[in-house]
């Protein structure tokens, strides 16, 4: 009876989260749109570009810090902390400006990526507020921190098209607007946890060994949305990356169905059970993953037919040219679901090591695919990268449920 109390209390707190995802996820779309439709699409493409080198040099920066957070309930040296987190921000700065000088950019992207460095910086205070959540088993908290974010978003570009501004007001309002919202976050975090300067598990080697594997695997879960959009601006061009840009704004707001779930709600209880009871955390895993399959099938196969319509409705014309890369990647959408089910469940020590192995090797496949398809003059378009997805999410699928059944999944 406890047992299926418990189950029904899990269900109703993933449908409040995954509310305040739907909610956060029809307020970036409608921004995207907002955006696509006041700039041409070369332009679009290239606010998404920067948009996206700097959600990743964030995530990578700072996400693992809270991934050890959460797991020893904010009781860690908040000094040591800081020192881990500018370590892991240079060292994904230095990485994004590498990237950017060996596959070069039209010449309007410097200015955006530089402008979008700071918004990057401002991102720390909406994890940290996330984190607390977490810590908390905050679920209203969680499931409107990330409605709050996209708001401050959309108001920001509402905005600039009401007024007629220029591409590089969308990074400056950006940063602007969310300094608060970054401060109570950070606030948060800090009643939330049990800091103390000094505290035996937060040596800097302890949390920088702990939180890298998290930073870098949450960066990679990143990747695999925004890395076509990073290898489309070189490969293809700013009008053809606005338009997959465009479609993997719809993905997106579907990826968070599974991303709310097993990615924010649950994830404390993961951190949990992968100490105290690893065959429970495997049953759930199976579970999730197979209904996650059924889901995103079931989205994909109700989405294809009016994947046309759906982009020149939303972004305009010029955006239903990209309804046959739409169609493509619905058809991995159910592959998608289940792997963020499975993988979100690897979260031991070992299994978040060996995940951290497979998922270099998907992303791997991801940026390799196209850039080999590329050099072909036959295969010159999206098919690379659409191609590049496919493996990628198949790789970590079938990796994901290899760990979880062969793998030692308890601290």
């Amino acid at each position: 009876m406890n047992g299926r109390l418990a189950a029904m209390t899990v269900w109703r707190q993933s449908g409040l989260v995954w509310m305040g995802a739907l909610i956060a996820a029809g307020m970036a779309l409608l921004a995207q749109i907002l955006l696509a439709r006041h700039f041409e699409a070369a332009l679009f493409g290239g606010i998404s570009y920067a948009y996206a080198i700097a959600i990743l040099v964030s995530t990578f920066g700072f996400q693992g810090i809270g991934e050890v957070a959460i797991r020893h309930g904010g009781r860690l040296d908040p000094i040591q902390c800081l020192r881990t987190a500018v370590v892991l921000f240079a060292t994904a700065t230095i990485g994004a400006v590498a990237w950017v000088l060996a596959v070069g950019s039209p010449d309007s992207e410097p200015v955006l990526l530089t402008l979008f460095f700071p918004f990057a910086v401002v991102q720390i205070g909406m994890i940290a507020g996330m984190i607390a959540f977490q810590i908390e088993r905050n679920t209203i908290g969680i499931a409107l921190w990330p409605a709050g974010f996209q708001g401050i978003r959309l108001a920001v570009v509402i905005a600039i098209v009401s007024f007629g501004g220029i591409a590089i007001f969308v990074p400056i309002g950006w940063t602007i607007a969310l300094i608060p919202m970054g401060i109570f976050g950070l606030r948060r975090l800090k009643r939330a946890g049990k800091w103390s300067t000094g505290a035996r598990d937060a040596s800097t080697p302890s949390v920088t060994r702990s939180a890298f594997p998290f930073s870098t695997t949450r960066v990679l879960e990143f990747a695999e949305i925004q890395m076509p959009i990073v290898l489309a601006l070189p490969l293809l061009g700013g009008v053809e990356t606005g338009r997959i840009a465009a479609s993997l704004a719809i993905i997106q707001g579907f990826l968070l169905l599974p991303i709310a779930i097993f990615q924010r709600l649950l994830r404390p209880r993961f951190h949990e059970w992968a100490r105290e009871d690893p065959d429970r955390l495997r049953r759930i895993a199976l579970i999730g993953s197979g209904s996650m399959l059924a889901i995103g099938a079931m989205l994909g196969f109700l989405t294809r037919p009016f994947s046309s319509d759906l982009l020149a409705g939303l972004f305009g014309s010029d955006f239903a040219a990209a309804s046959s890369f739409l169609d493509s990647i619905l058809l991995v959408l159910p592959i998608w679901f289940a792997s963020i089910a499975i993988n979100s469940t690897l979260v031991s020590h070992r299994l978040a090591d060996l995940r951290l192995g497979t998922q270099v090797i998907a992303v791997g496949i991801l940026i390799a695919t196209p850039l080999i398809m590329s050099a072909i003059p036959s295969e010159l378009g999206p098919n690379g990268i659409i191609w590049g997805m496919i493996g990628c999410q198949g790789f970590l699928l079938v990796s994901g449920v290899t760990l979880l059944l062969f793998g030692q999944n308890k601290d």
